[in-house]
């Protein structure tokens, strides 16, 4: 099977059909019923999928300058042009057969020391060793994947390398660490979704060592595995831009099965994959940047990749749209380049895994409605204000918290404040349509030269009355055995005075008394 030349990428078209393509195949019948969305089995195939595609054209296609890529967003290329330039690659994407395969250690076959897994283990949710040992997979169960098709086991195989969590000594995580955050430009087709996520040639060189050509610095597993068996890193000068798509951190070869089966994640009937080889001490990637997924700086200052441990929405509108004023956080590099662009109107898709160490905890993922503006000054002043309207609600989800926990225990009583983080996250999400609703009606004023007061009071006034009505439905629940009405008074007579308080209408809104 080759991935190139096969129809293997699971998508939906306008229409509501679906169907299998190669990956040239996605401009196909772009007028009539184009191809919207992808439409794998696993939503984290999806994500995995689409950096497929983007990582592909990005390899091949990369525009010179704005105005090349322009030139293919108005006017999509033909499936035969597409088909042309990867023909280019066709030879680095075998998933079977002899000699070097896609994403697949290429000596691990004749090593020693290698140890064989099921299948099911090349999926992250699946049980680990330790869960395994101990038999407390209570919620996913052991065995419950044992036959994988090429098409399922391509998919598992790149959302692995792309996500790798830890796996124990030697067994590197990803590029990014284990289950990043990837924010991706969502438009209207698929087609203008993964050319949106393409950087220009001069930004793409800049990621890694241009003068690094070989093909086996772009594939990695075209040639004998960096390995890390003495801590040995691998840099940015030591890949190519190309590999920060393909990178390979787990060394793993499949054991092709010959006989047909039915495949236990689509039911499709099909050649199936039920073992693979695997051995620690793969690719260590160190210190490189991914354009699609957003950074933090840590103590030292020095810039990380973020991940997510909660559900995604307007709360990560710093970070994932906007960088933070102070440099804590910033956006990926494909935002930066898209707002250079001048594209507006855009949709924000953001996803990933919440990893727990060796065991994912929970897929997250969201969708975030963008509105851009794309005069410089004027985007500084609807950016600081949009920033303010954030703080504002992020100080309110706090006071809520507390505010939760003075109602329902008293000052002796030592709780987690942590348990009550349930609250804030009904707050975040009942204020979330609210959000951009006054974000689109805040950039009208910044376009019309209005300071924006009047959007930030109506603001500040929907996200008090918000906490006040979870406040009070949370602290008087049926569901509380008992409650102390003088405490939950207190607190409420508490909680009221710091959302209304000086602190949120004046410092943080700069609203007037």
């Amino acid at each position: 099977m080759n991935l190139i030349e096969d129809k293997w990428i699971p998508v939906r078209r306008k229409s509501g059909k679906k169907e299998k393509i190669a990956p040239w195949q996605v401009t196909e019948n772009m007028s009539g019923d184009p191809i919207v969305g992808l439409a794998a089995v696993r939503p984290d195939f999806n994500g995995a999928l689409v950096q497929f595609l983007i990582g592909l054209l990005q390899t091949t296609c990369a525009p010179k300058n704005n105005k090349e890529w322009r030139m293919w967003r108005d006017n999509p290329p033909k499936p035969e042009e597409l088909k042309r330039k990867f023909e280019g690659v066709t030879f680095a994407f075998n998933l079977d057969g002899d000699g070097p395969r896609f994403m697949q250690d290429l000596t691990l076959e004749k090593e020693e020391r290698k140890t064989v897994e099921d299948v099911e283990k090349l999926l992250i949710d699946a049980p680990g060793e330790q869960t395994l040992k101990f038999n407390t997979d209570h919620f996913i169960k052991r065995r419950r994947i044992e036959k994988l098709c090429l098409f399922c086991v391509a998919q598992a195989l790149f959302t692995l390398q792309t996500n790798a969590p830890s796996g124990g000594k030697g067994h590197r995580v990803g590029l990014r660490g284990g289950g990043p955050v990837v924010t991706i430009i969502l438009e209207d087709s698929l087609w203008e979704t993964i050319w949106s996520n393409v950087l220009d040639l001069g930004g793409f060189e800049k990621l890694a060592n241009k003068d690094k050509t070989d093909d086996k610095d772009r594939f990695p597993w075209l040639a004998k595995t960096r390995t890390s068996d003495n801590d040995r890193a691998t840099t940015a000068q030591d890949i190519n831009p190309a590999q920060i798509y393909w990178s390979m951190p787990r060394r793993v070869r499949l054991i092709s099965d010959k006989g047909k089966d039915r495949c236990d994640l689509c039911n499709e009937l099909d050649i199936v994959v039920t073992q693979y080889l695997t051995k620690p001490y793969g690719v260590m990637y160190k210190n490189i940047l991914h354009p699609l997924t957003p950074l933090y700086r840590d103590a030292k200052n020095e810039l990380f990749p973020m991940h997510q441990h909660e559900n995604i929405g307007y709360k990560y509108w710093l970070g994932y749209v906007q960088a933070v004023s102070d440099g804590k956080r910033q956006t990926a590099e494909i935002i930066n380049q898209i707002i250079r662009r001048g594209v507006s109107g855009f949709h924000l898709w953001a996803f990933g895994y919440d990893m727990d160490n060796m065991k994912a905890s929970c897929w997250y993922e969201g969708i975030m409605p963008v509105v851009t503006v794309e005069d410089e000054n004027k985007r500084r002043t609807y950016e600081a204000e949009i920033a303010s309207m954030i703080r504002a609600a992020d100080s309110l989800a706090v006071s809520l918290r507390y505010g939760i926990k003075d109602a329902l225990f008293n000052d002796s009583q030592k709780t987690d404040i942590n348990k009550f983080g349930f609250v804030a996250q009904r707050f975040w999400q009942e204020t979330e349509s609210d959000f951009y609703q006054f974000i689109a009606k805040l950039r009208e004023d910044v376009m019309t030269g209005k300071d924006g007061s009047a959007v930030k009071q109506e603001w500040h006034k929907r996200i008090v009355r918000k906490a006040e009505e979870i406040f009070d439905e949370v602290s008087q629940s049926e569901m509380i055995d008992e409650v102390n009405v003088k405490r939950v008074a207190q607190a409420r007579q508490k909680f009221l005075g710091s959302i209304w308080g000086k602190k949120v209408r004046q410092e943080i809104l700069g609203l007037p008394q």
